[in-house]
This record gives structure tokens, C-alpha cells and sequence, in this order.
């Protein structure tokens, strides 16, 4: 049997702690994410819009047209399928944590991270492209009030 130590396994935002429990700006991202992929819930028994939930949060035309090009460019141009999870999921999967991130970086002006995560789902010719669309979303976000926290990978050193 083999096992990795911490070192050897690749880090995701998952390893964080606290990444379980998203603030109410990640929350507010996650939800209309997870609205929009699946818009039916039988465990929240009702049609929730994420239009309503990203203009409660006050996020303009632009934004929410920004937001649905977004997810039109994970649903549809993604190298693989996308890992999501249902609106009444507690978990956070890990593409959902991975665009809370590339958003969380954008707001951060750090866009060559962002593109080198985005390097996950789309192909290097969608990059560019893709990338715009996060910075607009990332920035609608930002101007309605909403930072995202950019969740530095953790390292270990060895002497």
C-alpha cells in the first residue's frame, strides 16, 4: 500500500479548513451558480431565479449578463464535465471552489493565476477568452459590494 503525505498531494481549496463554510459573498456566487446548472431542487421545492439572488445582492444588467456568460463557458466549452453539486448540497465541490477562486484572484488583479486555474477546465485556445469573462463577472461583483477572499495554498517547507 502507498501512501501520499501532504506534500505529495496536489492542494485544492478544499484543503482549507473553513472553505466548507463560504462567507455570504462565496455564498451569494455559489447559490446562483448552482441555481442556474440546476434550476430544479426537490429538496428546496421551489423555482429559485439567479437573477433574483444576484440583482438582490446588486448586481447590475451587465453583471448578471456577465454571470451567464460565465456559466455558459463552463457548461458548454469545459474540457470535461463540471464538478457541481445540487442547491440544498452543504459541500463544496471542487469546481465550484475553483471558479469562487479564479473570481477571488481577479478581484485581486492576479490574472496570470487566474488563467493558470482556469488551465483546469478549459482548453488553452478558450483561456483568453474565458478569462475576460471571469475578469467582467469578478468586477460586477466588486462593484455591488461582493470580495471574494483569494485562499492562499498552503506549503510546507522541509529543512
Amino acid at each position: 500500500m502507498h501512501f501520499l503525505s501532504l506534500s505529495e498531494q496536489p492542494f485544492s481549496l478544499l484543503d482549507e479548513s473553513l472553505a466548507q463554510h463560504p462567507d455570504m459573498a462565496e455564498q451569494t456566487v455559489l447559490d446562483a451558480m448552482r441555481t442556474w446548472l440546476r434550476p430544479q431542487c426537490d429538496a428546496v421545492r421551489k423555482r429559485a431565479s439567479w437573477r433574483e439572488s444576484l440583482s438582490e445582492a446588486g448586481l447590475t444588467t451587465d453583471g448578471l449578463i456577465s454571470f451567464d456568460m460565465l456559466m455558459r463557458s463552463f457548461s458548454g466549452i469545459a474540457r470535461r464535465p463540471i464538478d457541481t453539486r445540487c442547491r440544498c448540497a452543504s459541500e463544496l465541490a471542487k469546481d465550484e471552489a475553483m471558479l469562487l477562486q479564479s473570481l477571488a484572484l481577479m478581484q485581486g488583479m492576479r490574472g496570470d493565476e487566474t488563467s493558470a486555474l482556469l488551465e483546469e477546465c478549459f482548453a488553452k485556445e478558450a483561456i483568453n477568452v474565458v478569462r475576460k469573462v471571469v475578469h467582467w463577472f469578478a468586477f460586477s461583483l466588486l462593484e455591488a459590494g461582493l470580495e471574494l477572499r483569494v485562499r492562499e495554498r498552503r506549503v510546507t517547507y522541509m529543512h
